[in-house]
């Protein structure tokens, strides 16, 4: 590990830095504040389903400096207290769990026009709208029907005629009374027509949550 021959960049501090993040010097005890700040934002625009390509290079780039300088730091065991260390490792697995929705595709913003279709008995409807974000498995969409998590909806592109089923892996309601949808496509490749390529991106797992730290 590098020695930092400077102070502490937080205000206020007049401890030396003991490591680099993202250029930032930082003592110990503040790339440990920071380090689970930035982890818990990032968490929670992982649980709100709102990260996107421009996000996601940002928040992988901070997760591997993380992930680095606190293993960096574990290796100086002998200038750490027992409650820094385990602070340490505790960022370096929340970090590397992060790492694990950084996945699949990327997102694109797109608007193709598409019908939705509820085939539940007593419950049938139909719906006109169109996408809004899409990744190659799926799609973020405004719907104006009240519809559920886990609902299985038939989807026909308007453009093409292509049908697809999908999943509602998430919604939430916005402030004009509609629903904001994150779809699911099912045994479906490449639904929309767009050359992915092998680019990594981020698929949200619905139920996932980071824990605050103690």
């Amino acid at each position: 590990m590098m020695t930092i021959q400077e102070q502490c960049c937080v205000s206020g501090c007049t401890e030396p830095a003991g490591v680099l993040l993202e250029t930032r010097p930082l003592c110990v005890p503040h790339f440990i504040s920071v380090s689970y700040e930035r982890i818990e934002q990032y968490g929670h625009i992982v649980t709100e389903h709102r990260l996107y390509e421009e996000q996601a290079g940002s928040m992988g780039q901070f997760l591997v400096d993380c992930i680095a300088r606190s293993a960096d730091l574990t290796q100086c065991a002998e200038k750490l207290d027992n409650l820094s260390r385990a602070r340490l490792l505790d960022i370096l697995l929340r970090a590397a769990e992060l790492t694990r929705y950084l996945r699949r595709s990327s997102r694109r913003l797109a608007a193709i026009p598409i019908q939705l279709r509820c085939e539940k008995l007593g419950r049938a409807w139909d719906e006109e709208t169109e996408t809004r974000v899409l990744s190659r498995f799926g799609a973020m969409l405004e719907c104006s029907h009240a519809v559920e998590a886990g609902d299985t909806l038939l989807v026909t592109r308007l453009d093409t005629g292509e049908q697809a089923r999908a999943r509602i892996a998430w919604r939430k309601q916005n402030n004009s009374g509609r629903f904001e949808i994150g779809l699911e496509l099912l045994n479906c490749e490449n639904f929309w027509g767009f050359e992915w390529g092998g680019a990594e991106g981020f698929r949200p797992e619905p139920n996932w949550n980071i824990p605050s730290p103690q």
